[in-house]
C-alpha cells in the first residue's frame, strides 16, 4: 500500500498521516486534523510500527479501511455533539416543551380557550404528591394553564387549513394548490405578525419575550376559527349561514380568543417589562389591550368566502309561477273549445 500511500492527493493543510519510509506508515496528528478526530487513524494503541503481526495490511490488526470507517465515524459523533449538527438536538428539545402535553391538560387548555377565566397561580411549582390527570408537566414542576403549547394551534391550524378546502369545494373551485395557497398566506400572516409583536414588546421593555411563545400564543386563533367554520357548516347545511344563532356563537368564540390572548399576555412573566423599563410600563399595558382587539381584525383576514346561501322561493316569483300555469290551462281550454266548435259544424 505505500505507493498508494504516497500517491495520495495533497489537500490544503497538513494531511491526517505521513508515510515513513523506514518504519511504514504512521499518524502524525497537526492542528486541525487533531481536532477533527483523525487521531483515531493509525496502529492500534500500543502499538508500534513496523512490529510484526501490526502491518496495514488488509485483514491485519492495522487495516486502514477499518481505521479509516473509525475516524469518520468519530467525526460525525463528534461533529453531531460539538459541531454545526448540534443544533438540531437543541431544536428537539426546545420544541419538546411545546409538545409535551397530555389528553387531560388538552381537554382542560381547550375549555380554558372558550372560557378564560383567571386560575390561580400555582406557589411553589411543585407537585406535592401524585400528578392530577390534566396538568402540565415541565422538569417535574407544574405549568400554569396559560402556559403557552403548541399542540393546539398544531392542530386548529391543520383543522383550519381541511375546512378552508372544503368550502373551496361546496364551492365546486376545489384545485389540488388551494390548500398549500391556504398554508402559505396563513404562515406568511402568522409569520409578519408574530414579528410586529415581538417588536412592539421590545419597544415597550419586554425584551425577553420568546418568539416561539408569541408564536403559540397567536396560534391559538386557528382552534377559534376552526370552530366557527364547523359552527358555520353545520347551521347552514353547506352554505353561508345567515341565522342569528351564527353570528352569535361567532362572536363569543372570537370574544374569548381575545380575551384569553388578553390573560396570557397580562399574567406571563416573561411577557413584562424587564427592571429598568418601568418607564414604559403604562405604554406596555395599554399593549397588550390592543394586541386582541387587532386579532379580530386578522380573523376577520382569515375567514374564507362561503359558499352562496340559499335562494329561497320568492313570492314574486311564486306568482309568475302560478300565472304561467294558468295561462296554459286557460289556453289548453280554449284550444279544446276550439276543436269541439269545429266538429261541430
Amino acid at each position: 500500500l505505500k505507493p498508494f500511500l504516497l500517491s495520495w492527493p495533497k489537500t490544503e493543510g497538513a494531511l491526517p498521516w505521513t508515510v515513513d519510509r523506514v518504519s511504514g506508515p504512521h499518524c502524525v496528528m497537526e492542528g486541525a486534523a487533531a481536532d477533527a478526530g483523525w487521531e483515531d487513524v493509525g496502529p492500534a494503541s500500543g502499538s508500534t510500527p513496523g512490529m510484526p503481526g501490526q502491518s496495514f495490511m488488509p485483514g491485519g490488526l492495522g487495516d486502514p479501511t477499518g481505521a479509516m470507517t473509525e475516524a469518520m465515524v468519530s467525526h460525525y459523533a463528534r461533529e453531531l455533539t460539538q459541531g454545526s449538527l448540534s443544533f438540531w438536538p437543541h431544536v428537539v428539545r426546545t420544541f419538546r416543551r411545546y409538545f409535551n402535553v397530555t389528553q387531560g391538560y388538552v381537554l382542560r387548555k381547550m375549555l380554558w380557550q372558550l372560557l378564560p377565566r383567571a386560575m390561580p397561580k400555582q406557589k411553589s411549582g411543585e407537585l406535592e404528591g401524585e400528578a392530577d390527570w390534566d396538568v402540565r408537566l415541565q422538569d417535574g414542576l407544574q405549568l400554569d394553564v396559560e402556559e403557552p403549547d403548541m399542540y393546539i394551534p398544531t392542530m386548529g391550524f391543520v383543522t383550519y387549513v381541511i375546512l378552508c378546502g372544503l368550502l373551496r369545494g361546496l364551492k365546486e373551485q376545489f384545485a389540488p394548490d388551494v390548500l398549500s395557497a391556504t398554508i402559505t398566506f396563513a404562515m406568511v400572516v402568522l409569520l409578519l405578525e408574530v414579528l410586529a409583536v415581538k417588536a412592539a414588546f421590545f419597544m415597550t421593555g419586554a425584551v425577553n419575550a420568546p418568539v416561539l411563545d408569541l408564536a403559540a400564543l397567536l396560534g391559538y386563533k386557528f382552534y377559534h376559527l376552526s370552530l366557527i367554520l364547523a359552527v358555520g357548516l353545520l347551521l347552514g347545511g353547506g352554505h353561508k349561514p345567515e341565522s342569528i344563532v351564527y353570528k352569535l356563537l361567532a362572536s363569543c368564540l372570537l370574544l374569548s380568543y381575545g380575551a384569553s390572548l388578553f390573560q396570557a399576555l397580562r399574567r406571563l412573566l416573561r411577557m413584562q417589562p424587564t427592571p429598568g423599563h418601568e418607564a414604559v410600563a403604562d405604554v406596555h399595558r395599554l399593549l397588550i389591550k390592543v394586541i386582541p382587539v387587532l386579532q379580530l381584525a386578522l380573523c376577520w383576514l382569515l375567514m374564507p368566502s362561503w359558499p352562496a346561501p340559499r335562494t329561497p322561493l320568492a313570492t314574486d316569483g311564486g306568482s309568475d309561477v302560478a300565472s304561467g300555469i294558468a295561462a296554459q290551462l286557460n289556453a289548453t281550454a280554449l284550444a279544446a273549445a276550439a276543436a269541439t266548435t269545429t266538429r261541430l259544424g
